[in-house]
């Protein structure tokens, strides 16, 4: 295999990783993709410093994806039409969700923007994962803020799952006085393949329907978009477009309300902020070991 760009053992490896963790869960391929495509794109030697600072990054997502299937199963009574009223009162009276797809959408004749606003939707299980290598293999600072930020983001949209369960618009109208509302990325789905998606969303959405209150859907993505905007200008616009039309498909798909947005943006933006902090202070400790460690290495050499 001389003169073959990349070897092919980084290549088993990569395909490996990616097939394992999708057979143990579908909800991981997004991870999974991020880090055998890094693992093939990686030499070997850096595998070991890529292991290392991702570890932490995939414990958060595997608790986070563990602990929120168990969220629906508390005594806590879940919030219905108190989130549709303070939707009315945002928008007097209306509920956007409803309004939109009264206006545009028809289940019997989907449209080119039923499916695009689907796969952004979709785009949440791959997308910050990719972000994530990227921010790695470029400034390994910004990657050390964005994995503090998302832990951070992860547990404390965790607590608020558990603490105050809220319904998606979809199964809000089912459990509350309410207009129907579709789940657009249902009809998309089995439209596309029933039976691969009835499969996945198993695992991957349904696990625990009742997550909506704040959307980790926008909460992730508008943490992408954030840290895109330290990138330069058409990253920041790139990521400004990828964060707005996150929010618009997922009230326009019935998945989540415009508070659910709103909320999930506001935490992430608390998040960023905290975390810049927090490495502020801790950063310039860590420094100070990592000095004291290297004089001590040196010492006997020096002493010899």
């Amino acid at each position: 295999m001389r003169g073959f760009p990349i070897p092919v053992t980084r290549i088993v490896l990569g395909v490996g990783l990616v097939v394992l963790l999708v057979l143990l869960s579908p909800s991981y391929f997004g991870w999974a993709l991020a880090v055998g495509a890094t693992i093939v794109a990686l030499p070997i030697r850096r595998i070991g410093a890529y292991a290392a600072a991702f570890l932490p990054y995939g414990a958060a997502w595997l608790v986070f994806t563990v602990l929120r299937s168990a969220a629906d199963e508390t005594a806590v009574p879940i919030r219905t039409e108190a989130v549709t009223a303070i939707e009315k009162a945002l928008f007097f009276g209306v509920v956007p969700t409803i309004w939109l797809q009264q206006h545009l959408y028809d289940p019997l004749h989907l449209r080119w923007y039923d499916y695009l606003t689907t796969f952004i939707h979709w785009s949440y299980f791959f997308v910050p994962h990719v972000a994530a290598v990227i921010l790695w293999l470029k400034n390994r600072e910004l990657f050390q803020r964005y994995l503090v930020s998302m832990v951070l983001l992860l547990g404390i949209g965790l607590l608020i799952y558990f603490l105050s369960p809220a319904a998606p618009p979809w199964l809000t109208a089912d459990r509350a006085p309410e207009e129907d509302i579709y789940r657009v990325m249902a009809v998309v789905g089995r439209e596309i393949n029933s039976s691969l998606y009835d499969r996945t969303n198993s695992v991957v959405g349904d696990s625990n329907p009742i997550a909506a209150m704040p959307s980790m859907h926008q909460a992730v993505t508008f943490l992408v978009t954030l840290f895109a905007l330290k990138a330069g200008r058409v990253w920041g616009a790139l990521g400004l477009i990828y964060g707005l039309a996150m929010a618009y498909s997922l009230v326009y798909t019935g998945e989540h309300y415009v508070i659910d947005t709103l909320a999930g943006s506001m935490l992430a933006l608390y998040c960023y902020y905290v975390s810049g902090k927090w490495l502020e202070l801790v950063l310039p400790i860590l420094q100070i070991f990592r000095r004291d460690r290297v004089v001590q290495q040196a010492a006997p050499s020096i002493a010899s």
